[in-house]
């Protein structure tokens, strides 16, 4: 029981991590003409709660599996 919680919680921050990489692209776009490229949007950091949160969870949930059954 308590392992498929730990494997729940791993793959929720798995998800968290993946949503922040898809929503860290979202707002830019850019467009070529000729051979100038022009970049619209903000330029966003690797810094993103999305990272912080997904990591920490996913961190959570390799420590209770690692840990494994204990009485």
């Amino acid at each position: 029981m308590k392992r498929g919680i730990a494997i729940i919680i791993f793959l929720i921050g798995c998800a968290v991590i993946i949503y922040g990489i898809n929503e860290r692209d979202q707002g830019q776009a850019s467009v070529e003409i000729g051979s100038a490229e022009i970049e619209i949007g903000e330029s966003d950091s690797a810094f993103s709660p999305y990272f912080v949160v997904g990591g920490l969870v996913t961190l959570v949930g390799l420590v209770l599996l690692a840990r494994g059954p204990r009485s």
